[in-house]
């Protein structure tokens, strides 16, 4: 019996790092398409990107399947992850709170150093939003779900805007291509140094990326919602009793289905036709709802994403496949950064400067090639070494100690 346990424990820790591997391929289609822009494209680069109908349908489809689904999933692994760290403190009879708070410093720290170069770092944010996740770990599960859902719901959104009718919040927050200060970004990336891309990015960068992440995009609050929802899943031992989850993972697979249906049809409608050549308005109680609708069908593709994976690994064919992803969800810091400093080599100025010259079914291919070569690299590497070099820093810095990294 003992030795049946401890292989349940290990496969439970495999799907978890395969899972993040796979949240990690969505990021990679997500920021590849985007050219790591970090920002709303100017008409020439839009144009640049779509140059023929395959690049208008890659487009469609990574937007109405990836883009903002595998945030979610990622956002939604980093509170599974903090109840995971917290709760083997507390079977160990240590308090891990001081400890996790100062692993999230330096968080902080590599995500402002990623963020010098590429505007659209997530690790700030997370840093940030973990201090306010730590006072969560002893509520209920009632209360964590109640938030979570206010907050999918749109609380966050309505109150800012409320507040301010959808206008700016911050200095330098617009991200209308045509106002100076973002004229002076895209001059950064499309003739300027690696050090001009620094300037525009060391300050005003997080002041663009703060505007989308607290004003009615709603973004910081989606993202805490499934930090929150992260957390409940550890508690309730989900991914330690997926044989009593089977039944309900199916059901919330079709349910949710359903639901993403519901909700995209619901969000067009209220979007309603958009006007030729005019930017999106978000002016409107009508928009606010067309905004939080968008987000419900994000988040119930994301939990059909979820229990598909899961319901599909548990297959003895499914876990051989899908195994693969495991070192890559394992080094998924250093892999982000990696990814990160590839595609801004590849579209910067200050590398090859594709930006607005590739077109998505390029860069398509590009990402492709890209995520392969993490997986194989993360396989490799961990045959050799017990962590990634990022997660090692990390790991290093956190318990004060340089780490071992042979296995």
């Amino acid at each position: 019996m003992r030795m049946k346990t401890h292989l349940c424990a290990l496969q439970r820790i495999d799907i978890i790092d395969a899972f993040r591997g796979f949240a990690l391929v969505g990021i990679v289609l997500t920021h590849m398409l985007e050219q790591y822009l970090g920002t709303m494209p100017t008409e020439s680069i839009a144009a640049g990107m779509r140059q023929g109908p395959l690049d208008g349908v890659i487009e469609g489809l990574v937007g109405l399947l990836v883009r903002g689904k595998f945030f979610a999933l990622f956002s939604f692994l980093f509170g599974l992850s903090f109840f995971i760290q917290m709760d083997r403190a507390a079977q160990k009879g240590v308090n891990y709170q001081g400890r996790f708070l100062w692993r999230i410093v330096l968080l902080l720290i590599i995500g402002y150093v990623h963020s010098l170069f590429y505007r659209g770092d997530i690790l700030t944010i997370y840093a940030v939003l973990a201090f306010f996740l730590v006072p969560f770990y002893r509520a209920s599960n009632r209360t964590l779900l109640v938030v979570s859902a206010l907050l999918i719901l749109g609380a966050g959104r309505y109150f800012v805007f409320a507040l301010n009718g959808g206008q700016p919040l911050l200095p330098y927050g617009d991200m209308s291509p045509e106002l100076s200060y973002n004229q002076a970004y895209y001059d950064a990336l499309l003739s300027g140094s690696l050090f001009d891309v620094i300037g525009q990015n060391m300050i005003l960068g997080h002041l663009a990326k703060l505007e989308f992440q607290i004003n009615v995009f709603g973004r910081w609050y989606l993202t805490f919602a499934f930090f929150l929802i992260g957390l409940w899943v550890g508690r309730v031992r989900m991914f330690e009793r997926l044989g009593e989850w089977h039944a309900r993972l199916r059901r919330a697979l079709w349910v949710s289905a359903l639901l993403s249906v519901v909700f995209l049809v619901s969000a067009a409608l209220l979007f309603g036709q958009p006007v030729e050549g005019e930017p999106m308005a978000f002016d409107s109680w009508r928009k606010m709802t067309a905004l939080t609708a968008f987000d419900l069908f994000n988040c119930s593709l994301a939990i059909v994403l979820l229990c598909a994976f899961v319901l599909i690994y548990r297959r003895p064919a499914g876990e051989r496949i899908l195994s693969h992803l495991a070192p890559y969800g394992r080094m998924a810091l250093s892999s982000y950064i990696m990814q990160s400093l590839a595609g801004t080599f590849l579209f910067y100025h200050f590398g090859l400067g594709m930006l607005g010259a590739a077109t998505n079914t390029q860069t398509l291919g590009i990402a492709v090639v890209i995520i392969a070569f993490q997986i194989w690299l993360s396989a490799a590497w961990l045959s050799r070494f017990r962590y990634g070099l990022i997660e090692w820093l990390w790991r290093s810095g956190t318990k004060l100690k340089w780490q071992a990294m042979a296995p």
